[in-house]
């Protein structure tokens, strides 16, 4: 009777998927972007969104309710067309140009490991975080004021102080990694 039973669980074992093919798969950060700027991210609060991009607002450092700060990054995933189609963006003057006609599609990440990245040029990053519902106000970088689109402006409650220059809205990832790629 012990052999059997030792034959069935040791079947059993062999055949069930490991517990990692059983979560459920990463949401794919354009999609995300796309349905936050949509105003539609709830239905992905407390996902894990995965993707790649390009860093070419460098390192931040934020600061934490404790006093301390930790290393933040945003991660630019492309041109957002109104037509939704979104066009990857690796070059600065390419950048330039969607923070000017404001189609820049951009995530940002906060964790307590992210790499440090160079500050002279964009870097390509992969990353992964939690949506949990938490905002970031980006600033736009000043070589597009002199846009005619309005900006969209901070995040609601994040009024920056006494900064000058265009603000937007983007989607925090928590717990977020990201390697160099």
């Amino acid at each position: 009777m012990w052999r059997a039973t030792c034959a069935v669980l040791g079947l059993f074992a062999f055949l069930t998927p490991p517990v990692s093919r059983l979560a459920p798969p990463d949401i794919d950060a354009v999609t995300f972007a796309l349905a936050f700027k949509a105003g539609n991210a709830d239905q992905y609060k407390n996902k894990q969104i995965s993707g790649q991009g390009v860093s070419f607002h460098g390192v931040i450092q934020e600061r934490i309710a404790d006093g301390s700060t930790r290393t933040s990054l945003v991660a630019t995933l492309g041109a957002a067309a109104p037509d939704g189609k979104v066009t990857p963006i690796k070059v600065w003057d390419n950048f330039v140009a969607a923070e000017r006609e404001r189609t820049t599609l951009v995530v940002a990440l906060s964790g307590p490991s992210l790499p440090s990245l160079r500050t002279d040029s964009p870097s390509a990053i992969e990353f992964s975080g939690v949506y949990d519902g938490q905002v970031r106000t980006i600033m736009r970088v000043p070589q597009s004021a002199d846009s005619s689109t309005p900006d969209t402006g901070p995040c609601p409650g994040e009024q920056p102080q006494q900064a000058k220059g265009g603000f937007y809205c983007a989607a925090l990832l928590t717990g977020a990694t990201a390697q160099i790629r």
